[in-house]
């Protein structure tokens, strides 16, 4: 068997030899290896030809003990081979498991967002923030939670760390300063971390805040009421929001985020809660509290003096004629999460005539100096649409390099178009290395840096060096030595410019970028990108194996010899290599016929199928197909368990749902429960598939900070909280929290929402569906409500048990609120909540009242209703609460 293998080879070295006259024996020798290295690269070649599943047929067991042999060989292959996929399909399922699930989360904002018709300033909002979180803590972590690192450190340990993180912000705090070190620790401890995209309002003026906040990273607006004009600026260290958390009162100014910001919150409850174990600190804050009258009066001046100008003011999203972080100046340039400039300006004078000192100054110092004659005078923003484009455009170059220079190095050697457009990309790649010279650039603060001299030393730093030796040119140094070209010199100019191969780096850079996005489904560009990958891995191969058929002359320029004609495109071929010894091509076939022939060996060696009728004819083809064999295996086997994992994790949510019903099932059956109700349970767990995805619409916003949930908040169910009389008139800080604890329910056509005797503790608001108020048998139908109504109120309030049943007459979308809920909203608005029971009250005694009177057949005065009844007359509201006359539109 390897004997058959052996001959062949030494067959062709022969003709070899005898083709080379004159040819010094030492240099036969080279070409011929010994008896050894040829059976053992023979014995490796059938190794990795069997293991890979290739088997060209060139070698063959011939005798029971070989085939035993080869048998297991296999079997040990493609366990070996399916082991490699399992793992590393787990290994990328595994890494990638965060990113899915929160982009499943994502996907489900997005489409909760779209169903209930919220703005799209107000969606996009939310989508940037939800970016940024990603971008911030790649999904191992909650805002508003305990941060990550603390999960599995013991409480000292905790405590250490946030102490030390606070060093450099809380114990800054005028409010923290002269605190006992014990009572510092626990509060740090108990800290949350919050991040804001430049341009998000972090509070409201007018809202009831709880909270304090320290700014960890970034910079801060004071904002005037209607949102013009900005009154001060504060950055890392310093503080807002101590009103909320000393006396519990509305904030006094609305504050925005200028740049990318962190803040550490301090809630009064947790303050509360420590002070309770340390006398003296509580001591210390209740002292505080007695300046209240004198410190709030000072607070009301400023703010009267800061919104002398101001004609409105803003209170929530709904206020707004435009998003938060966009402004009515003109000539304001805004550092935003839009790509809405092109670059950032730099001049030698301010705009008031002095010397601009903070630009001028750098470039007088140290190699400033030749910089200041070579750099531009603008900076260009990493997020305008002239360097994304530009971007753009760099990666289709790269592209394009990746995959003409292989071709024009081996097959197209003399075309003049190839070298036309090799000299224009790498003008292209020149023009590249200026522009990044002034692209800006976040630094660890998080804070844009626009100076060129800055971002030129930083370019300088990382990607310049490999830019620069992409596009060197070698070929002229290889020019330099001799300028009598001919067709073998020329061949060789190709293979010094593989260099250009090295713009290959910039792709997997812009897949990745593509891919780390979780505000839209990657699927598709991960497919492109394998796509893409394979046709460039298959394209090197064959480029590899046609060189090594088509070799240039070891000289390396005039490598033919005196009489011998300089060979032309497509000849001077080996003609003992694999290209020159297959039978269905001819010696002097066209370029198109011998790339083919070459991809088609170089795809059958690297996809294991190896059909034989191309084979390795010499120890150096020898050498190259078992290389090929072994990075194809390796190569698309990684490629296949990539698209595995990803069709894993695609599919992980409905999965587990899938295991949830199961494990239902399984209790179900456990319980003996009836048919029908077991129906009736996996049926509404279907149903809320359909509707969510498996995603809790309950815990849909929890990420979101405190400000952009109230503005999503207010905008679902604002409309649904003002048709209620009791909440009618109410401030739009009660609105937002009340907003804030309302929560989204699903029900099934046929099931109850309530039912008779229940204990009220929810009130329920009609999103969309039918609902019918029935009897205790079910088959008698009191009254129906459809989108835009509610019941439940007086049970909310009241506590009182239902007299009537709710049936859902076909699949229903419900917002309810819950009484815990709404006592805890109400115990900070103690007015409100005095005059929503009145206004219950009064409505219930008027619905007495007409109970009454209908009873005994008396007519009712339209005027002895309340004001509010009056308007049931246009269908705004209507209520299915026992004791109550249900108010509608009159049905078709």
């Amino acid at each position: 068997m390897l004997n058959d293998k052996k001959a062949q080879l030494q067959y062709v070295e022969e003709e070899e030899e005898e083709e080379e006259e004159g040819e010094h024996h030492e240099e036969a020798a080279a070409g011929a290896p010994d008896n050894g290295t040829t059976i053992y690269m023979l014995a490796v070649y059938w190794a990795t030809s069997t293991m890979s599943s290739t088997g060209y047929g060139d070698l063959v067991a011939y005798n029971t003990r070989d085939r035993l042999l080869t048998s297991a060989i296999m079997f040990v292959g493609l366990l070996l081979y399916g082991y490699i996929l399992a793992a590393i399909a787990a290994a990328k399922a595994n890494d990638d498991a965060a990113r899915v699930t929160f982009q499943n989360n994502l996907m489900g904002i997005k489409k909760f967002m779209l169903e209930n018709d919220l703005s799209v300033e107000l969606r996009k909002r939310v989508v940037e923030n939800m970016t940024l979180l990603w971008t911030k803590y790649k999904g191992e972590a909650v805002p508003g939670s305990k941060s990550l690192i603390y999960s599995d450190v013991p409480t000292s340990l905790q405590e250490d760390i946030a102490i030390d993180d606070a060093e450099n912000h809380l114990l800054k705090v005028p409010l923290f300063r002269d605190l006992d070190m014990s009572f510092m620790r626990l509060l740090a401890s108990k800290s949350h971390v919050y991040v804001f995209n430049p341009g998000e309002i972090i509070i409201y003026a007018g809202d009831l805040s709880r909270e304090m906040y320290c700014i960890r990273r970034g910079v801060c607006e004071i904002m005037t009421d209607d949102l013009k004009e900005v009154t001060a600026m504060i950055s890392c260290g310093q503080c807002f929001g101590e009103i909320g958390l000393l006396f519990d009162d509305y904030c006094a100014a609305t504050v925005r985020a200028c740049t990318y910001v962190e803040v550490i919150m301090i809630k009064r409850s947790d303050l509360q809660q420590l002070c309770k174990d340390f006398p003296l600190v509580e001591a210390q804050f209740q002292h505080a509290a007695k300046l209240q009258p004198e410190f709030l009066q000072r607070v009301q001046a400023e703010d009267v003096e800061r919104n002398k100008n101001s004609q409105t003011k803003i209170r929530s999203v709904l206020d707004m004629k435009s998003k938060p972080g966009e402004r009515e100046e003109e000539n304001d340039i805004r550092v935003t999460t839009e790509p809405t400039m092109s670059f950032k300006v730099h001049t030698n004078w301010n705009a008031d005539g002095t010397r601009n000192a903070d630009f001028l100054d750098p470039f007088k110092r140290g190699p400033g100096r030749l910089f200041g004659y070579l750099l531009m005078r603008i900076t260009f923003l990493p997020n305008s649409r002239f360097v994304v484009s530009w971007e753009v455009m760099r990666v289709i170059v790269a592209m394009i390099n990746t995959f003409t220079v292989p071709i024009h190095g081996s097959l197209l050697i003399d075309s003049i178009f190839l070298w036309v457009l090799s000299y224009m990309l790498d003008f292209i790649a020149i023009i590249d290395i200026y522009i990044k010279m002034h692209v800006c650039y976040f630094n660890k603060e998080s804070r844009l840096v626009t100076h060129p001299l800055s971002t030129s030393k930083r370019y300088i730093k990382s990607n310049l060096w490999i830019d620069v030796l992409s596009i060197f040119p070698f070929e002229f140094l290889a020019y330099s030595l001799h300028s009598d070209l001919d067709y073998n010199g020329i061949h060789v100019l190709t293979l010094f410019r593989l260099n250009r191969l090295l713009h290959f780096y910039r792709l997997p850079l812009a897949f990745d970028f593509l891919e780390s996005g979780v505000e839209y489904d990657t699927v598709l560009v991960r497919e492109l990108k394998y796509l893409f990958y394979s046709v460039i891995f298959i394209n090197w191969l064959t480029c590899l194996l046609f060189n090594f058929a088509c070799p240039p002359k070891p000289e390396m320029f005039g490598g033919h010899s005196e009489g011998e004609e300089e060979s032309g495109a497509g000849e001077g071929c080996n003609p003992n290599s694999w290209l020159g010894k297959i039978s269905f091509m001819d010696a002097g076939a066209n370029v198109y016929t011998q790339y083919v022939c070459s991809l088609y060996w170089a795809s059958a060696t690297a996809l294991s199928v190896g059909y034989g009728d191309i084979t390795a004819m010499n120890l150096t083809e020898l050498c190259l197909s078992i290389l090929l064999m072994t990075g194809g295996v390796v190569f698309f086997g990684y490629i296949i368990a990539s698209i595995a994992a990803s069709l894993a994790n695609a599919d992980s949510q409905r999965a587990a749902y899938r295991r949830k019903i199961t494990a239902i099932s399984t209790y179900i059956e456990d319980q003996n429960f009836s048919e029908s109700m077991k129906d009736r349970i996996i049926g509404h767990f279907e149903y809320l598939w359909l509707r969510t995805k498996g995603i809790d619409p309950k815990h849909l916003f929890e990420a979101l900070p405190m400000s952009l949930l109230g503005d999503v908040s207010l905008s679902l169910y604002n409309d649904v909280i003002n048709k209620v009389p009791e909440f009618q008139g109410t401030d739009v800080g009660f609105c937002k929290l009340l907003a804030m604890s309302m929560k989204p329910v699903y029900i099934r056509k046929g099931e109850y929402i309530v039912k008779k005797y229940d204990i009220g503790n929810e009130m329920f608001f009609i999103h969309r569906g039918v609902v019918s108020v029935v009897a205790e048998d079910g088959n008698r139908i009191f009254d129906t409500m459809t989108t835009g109504h509610f019941f439940g109120e007086v049970g909310l309030l009241f506590g009182t048990p239902r007299n009537a049943s709710i049936r859902a007459e076909s699949n229903c979308d419900l917002f309810v609120l819950h009484k815990d809920d709404l006592e805890q909203v109400m115990s900070q608005y103690p007015d409100i909540r005095a005059q929503v029971y009145k206004t219950a009250e009064d409505r219930r005694e008027a619905a007495r009242q007409r109970s009454i009177m209908t009873m005994q057949g008396e007519a009712v005065p339209t005027k002895a209703l309340p004001a509010a009844l009056l308007r049931s007359k246009q269908g705004n509201y209507r209520h299915a609460t026992p004791g109550h006359q249900t108010y509608k539109k009159d049905l078709p």
